[in-house]
């Protein structure tokens, strides 16, 4: 999940989204931040990042990394992580958003966002939607790594379409490691009204962080969003 490749596209991804989202250097909140894919870059571009996640593995790989860049490494869950009026911009990355049984804990994740954003802050949540994945959804999907590995993964849709169950089989020699992923997953529809019960207005929709078309073909559901009227 956090190969060369992955951290390579992660540079080009924020230099267009800082583009896309128009703010200029100031406090980001970076939720589900992991080894640092995106917290990394926006440092590097004069970004000091509140990075946050729930695995002590994962930040000390970021505290190794950072060096004196402008990181701070909270470890703590999202559905609790709030500091007031602090950030200009938030960012919930890589489908990062959704882990959730309940849309309840969904929706505290927002609040909490929503309170610890500034008056004029901005919101940024990357996700797979619905539309792309009904029409493209494989029933398993093969990935053959360089050093051999193989891993099969094997998504499906249930619950009327509102959640991705997905199991992993990472094939190392005679080793097979598996594990199961349950997420949820909103149509560009779905997710605006629930932004809009917490207290958020859309600013744009976009397949990528260009500011591409969402349609059925994009592969990304990127959502801009600003606090809205109280």
């Amino acid at each position: 999940m956090f190969n060369e490749e992955t951290f390579a596209g992660a540079e080009y991804d924020i230099a267009d989204l800082i583009e896309l989202v128009g703010v200029e250097p100031g406090p980001v909140l970076d939720l589900g931040a992991g080894p640092g894919r995106h917290a990394l870059p926006l440092a590097r571009a004069g970004y000091p990042v509140t990075a946050v996640d729930t695995s002590r593995l994962l930040l000390d790989q970021l505290e190794q990394a950072r060096g004196e860049l402008p990181i701070e490494t909270v470890q703590a869950d999202m559905r609790e992580f709030r500091r007031e009026k602090t950030y200009q911009l938030a960012l919930v990355m890589w489908t990062s958003f959704g882990y959730f049984r309940a849309e309840e804990e969904h929706l505290q994740v927002l609040a909490n966002i929503r309170d610890s954003l500034q008056a004029d802050g901005r919101l940024v949540l990357d996700l797979v939607g619905v539309e792309y994945l009904c029409r493209n959804l494989e029933p398993v999907h093969l990935t053959e790594y360089d050093d051999d590995r193989l891993l099969i993964e094997r998504p499906l849709l249930t619950d009327n379409l509102t959640r991705l169950e997905n199991e992993w089989l990472l094939i190392e020699g005679d080793r097979v490691h598996r594990t199961e992923f349950s997420h949820r997953v909103w149509s560009a529809g779905e997710i605006s009204a629930l932004l809009a019960r917490a207290g958020f207005e859309v600013l744009g929709i976009f397949g990528d962080f260009r500011g591409g078309l969402y349609d059925l073909e994009a592969e990304r559901l990127v959502v801009l969003a600003g606090i809205g009227a109280p």
